[in-house]
């Protein structure tokens, strides 16, 4: 063992140069104590001359700056990134490549005339069908979603047997890839898939039926799979508020005879309000972002996420004005979800007065 570590190390400078640090720092602090304790505070002496440099105050922010940086590279840069396409055109990504049109896009995304040729504008119907059919999908699939996470977290909020088991069984599609829960709706729902073979077997249909792009059926199974692919994590939030509630209130309650159905409705609901307010507002800007699931099943409708997508030049060949069309499109996003944001933080505050 001693050989071989003399042999790891030699003919290295590493052990000169943690001599050294150790001895800069025992030079510094001057540690007292304990043999460990003046040890570790050796070791760790940048640490201690930071926080007696910048108090038992400023230390948190030290902690907090790498992840303030990252979050700033990866969230206001392609925020800021993005609000320079807008306002810009050409096919480059190159500022320098792309000439200042100021309004230009929103003229292009919006009204119903070419600015460039004059011709009648298509774009604008392209974008407002994604805003319609994106509207559609978040009036249907966020009652669904907060009725059936309120309904899986009020059974599992009950003393049932696995009920651990079944908590997680519920909350495992969350953790699963957003591509993957669409290819595997994929298998199911496709023309030769599990379903339409199952029905046939059964004689409940004669022939097999493309149930991702019949625009009968395209809506009801996005939202379906859309709502069992989420549906853990708002579960997990209505449940957490739910084990908040006193258990005293409930059993007063039933010593007052109260049925079961006015507890739900005079006890659960009224206190659960604030975190129903959370899950509503949380599963309204998720379900205008939706886009994962739904561009790996290739449904027959376009979502606003994957009209930008499309419109941005990212799939298909990229068109002069397409990336600062896009990048306006997707401020107008922004606008909405942040309104929706805000929204909830008002609603919250007012809840939250006396």
């Amino acid at each position: 063992m001693r050989d071989a570590f003399v042999a790891a190390f030699s003919g290295s400078s590493w052990p000169l140069a943690l001599l050294i640090y150790m001895l800069i720092g025992w030079a510094i602090l001057r540690p007292s104590g304990s043999f460990w304790t003046r040890f570790c505070t050796v070791i760790g002496w940048p640490l201690e001359m930071v926080q007696r440099l910048a108090g038992a105050t400023g230390l948190p922010y030290l902690f907090l700056l790498p992840n303030m940086v990252v979050f700033g590279l990866f969230t206001f840069a392609p925020l800021f990134i993005n609000v320079g396409f807008s306002v810009t055109e050409g096919q480059s990504i190159q500022f320098e490549e792309r000439t200042f049109a100021g309004t230009d896009n929103l003229s292009r995304l919006l009204s119903e005339t070419q600015i460039d040729t004059g011709a009648e504008n298509r774009e604008d119907d392209k974008f407002k069908a994604a805003v319609y059919d994106t509207a559609i999908f978040v009036i249907l699939q966020v009652p669904v979603m907060i009725v059936v996470a309120l309904m899986t977290a009020l059974a599992l909020n009950r003393e049932i047997i696995g009920r651990a088991f079944w908590r997680a069984v519920f909350f495992y599609p969350v953790m699963l890839s957003p591509v993957v829960v669409g290819f595997l709706w994929t298998l199911i729902l496709k023309r030769q898939g599990a379903l339409s073979q199952t029905l046939i077997s059964w004689g409940w249909i004669s022939e097999p039926i493309q149930w991702l792009t019949d625009p009968s059926w395209t809506m009801f199974w996005s939202v379906l799979v859309y709502t069992w692919a989420h549906l853990g994590f708002y579960m997990l939030i209505l449940l957490a508020g739910l084990q908040a509630i006193p258990r005293d209130v409930y059993e007063a309650a039933e010593m007052d005879g109260t049925p079961a159905w006015r507890q739900l409705t005079r006890i659960t609901i009224p206190l659960l309000a604030p975190t129903l307010l959370v899950v509503t507002v949380l599963s309204l800007i998720k379900a205008v972002q939706a886009f994962e699931e739904l561009y790996a099943m290739n449904v027959r409708w376009i979502s606003l996420v994957a009209y930008i997508f499309d419109t941005s030049g990212l799939r298909g060949q990229p068109t002069s004005h397409g990336l600062g069309i896009a990048a306006m499109a997707s401020l107008l996003v922004a606008v909405v979800l942040i309104c929706l944001s805000l929204l909830q933080v008002y609603l919250s505050s007012k809840a939250n007065k006396p």
